[in-house]
């Protein structure tokens, strides 16, 4: 009788989880993380590394090396107890072997990604890089285009991937010009950035309005600025979203006056910007985002208490000083239904 009563619950569950599995579809994360200054111990002579070698001002050895990867991966993996984020672009990545170092000798080597990075005409050359889970998407192409004609920057680096249910992703992973010298002396640069990805995005909605694309980076603007508002035209998100308009993810968050990165106060520059196809209700019909739509990961251990008493990101190393934390930047992730 026990035997039959144990059986009997074993099928409901089993039962339940099959239904709640057919109700819901998949469920995935997207997740970026600008994760400063990810440099190999090596020096090429190409770059502008010097700071980060062994000898260097911030003395950077291989115990080092591989703290920071350690210390990347333990970010990530807690976004999600359950399962790793299927997709995942990053950006201060100095090229395709610290990329490979990350996947597979870190937490992340359970998640078999692969590894995607073209090297940039950044002059200390860190460049963004994309990795997903092989046995969540399937890749169909990528390209990086430049990321301006007038100045050396970070390429724009374009994924092609397609989830479980066949719906295709197009996914752009950004790093814009830096605000170092003001922010309004380098304006016009991020302006630039915005204009080639415009042009980038306009050409996939003219071909498909219903494209589901996927913008996310450290724009080094905030959600309110010219560069993102204006000339890339991301909207605050709405009800009634168009599919081919763009919409910016963090804009309410913004609003609040959150952040994942901070200097005198909190700056939001990392954002997930959203074709409006996306943020249509699919149920169960299509791959859907769905309010909050974006979130900042920020658990305490990622932070440190700073002079002013301020809980903020707990960095690598500034200047000479090496305090072995993980970035000056917070990661962010979204989730999709389909």
């Amino acid at each position: 009788m026990r035997l039959n009563f144990f059986v009997t619950i074993l099928f409901l569950v089993v039962t339940v989880h099959v239904n709640a599995q057919k109700n819901h579809g998949i469920q995935f994360k997207i997740a970026f993380y600008n994760t400063e200054n990810s440099f190999d111990t090596i020096d090429d002579p190409n770059k502008n590394d010097e700071d980060f070698l062994p000898g260097s001002k911030v003395a950077w050895t291989s115990a080092r090396y591989y703290h920071k990867l350690n210390n990347i991966a333990r970010a990530l993996v807690a976004i999600d107890s359950v399962s790793l984020p299927a997709v995942i672009g990053m950006s201060e990545i100095e090229n395709i072997s610290v990329l490979n170092d990350l996947v597979s000798k870190t937490g992340l080597r359970s998640g078999n990604y692969q590894a995607i990075l073209e090297e940039g005409s950044d002059p200390r050359g860190i460049d963004v890089a994309l990795i997903f889970r092989k046995d969540i998407m399937k890749y169909i192409s990528h390209h990086a285009f430049p990321g301006a004609q007038t100045f050396k920057t970070r390429l724009i680096l374009y994924v092609k991937l397609a989830d479980a249910k066949k719906d295709t992703f197009h996914l752009f992973v950004n790093h814009w010009k830096s605000r170092t010298g003001g922010a309004a002396e380098t304006e016009a640069q991020r302006i630039e950035n915005a204009t080639t990805l415009r042009h980038l995005t306009d050409s996939l909605l003219a071909h498909n309005p219903k494209a589901n694309i996927v913008i996310m980076g450290d724009f080094n603007d905030e959600p309110g600025n010219k560069s993102l508002a204006e000339i890339l035209g991301a909207a605050k998100p709405v009800k009634k979203a168009a599919p081919a308009v763009l919409y910016n993810l963090m804009y309410e968050r913004f609003l609040q006056g959150e952040g994942t990165l901070y200097y005198k106060d909190w700056d939001l520059f990392d954002q997930f910007v959203v074709s409006g196809n996306l943020l249509a209700p699919k149920k169960g019909k299509g791959a859907e985002i769905q309010p909050p739509y974006a979130y900042i990961f920020k658990p305490e251990w990622l932070l440190y208490k700073n002079k002013s008493g301020e809980m903020v990101p707990n960095r690598t190393a500034s200047g000479t000083a090496y305090f072995g934390g993980f970035s000056d930047h917070l990661p962010v992730y979204l989730i999709v239904s389909n």
